[in-house]
């Protein structure tokens, strides 16, 4: 367990923080990765330590680009890194995703859907785009639930770069103006 620096960017709630995720991240994005049940519906054998690296490195250069990206998810309680949240811009489509990914013990406790409401605010502040997508293996049940919860609804059946059958779910933004 690692604890990640001070970033000039952290959403947090009451519960969590979520600074932005980096290669400071990589032992615990890999061990989250390691388990077999959280790894399945996000790109399983694919994530190794070198596959997470590689991610790691694309999130990266997503905060760079982009100004946004998915986020470590800290317990304030104890400081441990128990999964990621955030946004993601595919290429293919066009579109900003909200991503969750959390280790087992932390799935069920409400972290992914109070990290998801601070980052829909984010978007809802920040970005132009006039929607979020969730994009989710029909199989995964547990996300589709969550994604629903946040208002999330389904939009079309498509195909992932790497040829995964996905669901894409839909959720309007409401943009505030500060």
């Amino acid at each position: 367990m690692s604890k990640s620096p001070k970033s000039t960017f952290d959403l947090e709630t009451e519960r969590i923080f979520m600074p932005p995720l980096n290669l400071h991240h990589h032992s615990d994005l890999a061990r989250i990765y390691s388990d077999p049940d959280v790894a399945r519906h996000i790109g399983a054998s694919r994530l190794d330590i070198a596959g997470t690296r590689s991610q790691l490195e694309l999130f990266e250069s997503e905060w760079q680009d982009r100004g946004y990206g998915q986020s470590a998810v800290i317990t304030k309680a104890d400081g441990e890194v128990v999964g990621r949240i955030g946004l993601h811009y595919w290429d293919l489509w066009r579109e900003v995703e909200l991503g969750y990914v959390l280790q087992r013990s932390a799935q069920g406790q409400g972290f992914a859907f109070e990290g998801s409401q601070e980052w829909i605010r984010w978007a809802e502040r920040n970005l132009a785009e006039d929607h979020l997508i969730a994009v989710i293996e029909p199989e995964n049940t547990m996300s589709i639930k969550l994604a629903e919860k946040l208002g999330f609804t389904p939009n079309r059946h498509d195909v992932t770069p790497r040829g995964g059958n996905v669901r894409v779910y839909r959720r309007e933004l409401d943009h505030q103006i500060d």
